[in-house]
């Protein structure tokens, strides 16, 4: 079985947003906005959700960037990256996120051991080169 999973690139002034990731699996980590993919949704759908339940803003003019397979844990996961643009201002919802932030690609990769995964860093290559 191959779990969907959708996150979303938001860029402003060529910084990537970021957020802590509060949740046990992946306590302290920085990850991009979204989750799984539920069953009665689209990928889309998916990542308009997450950046509303997560930071409490709305996602806009999202469109798919790529989607990156992986496997962890003997998982297989189909990971859709989109790239959008956000409208209001950012309350993180504190049961998930503890912290959000904005960094260039400069930061990300010095924080690498800070992120969930490394597939972050050719998610962030990939949008600022689109």
């Amino acid at each position: 079985m191959k779990v969907i999973v959708s996150d979303v690139i938001i860029i402003q002034d060529n910084k990537i947003l970021l957020v802590q990731e509060r949740k046990q699996k992946a306590y302290g980590l920085w990850n991009f906005p979204g989750g799984k993919v539920e069953a009665d949704e689209t990928p889309e759908k998916a990542a308009y959700r997450e950046v509303k339940e997560e930071l409490n803003v709305e996602l806009v003019g999202a469109s798919l960037l790529k989607s990156y397979p992986y496997r962890i844990s003997g998982v297989d996961f189909d990971l859709k990256t989109f790239i959008g643009n956000i409208k209001g201002d950012i309350t993180i919802k504190a049961d998930e996120i503890m912290a959000y932030g904005w960094f260039s690609l400069e930061q990300i990769y010095l924080m690498k051991d800070q992120l969930r995964g490394i597939i972050i860093l050719e998610q962030a290559r990939d949008a600022l080169r689109s």
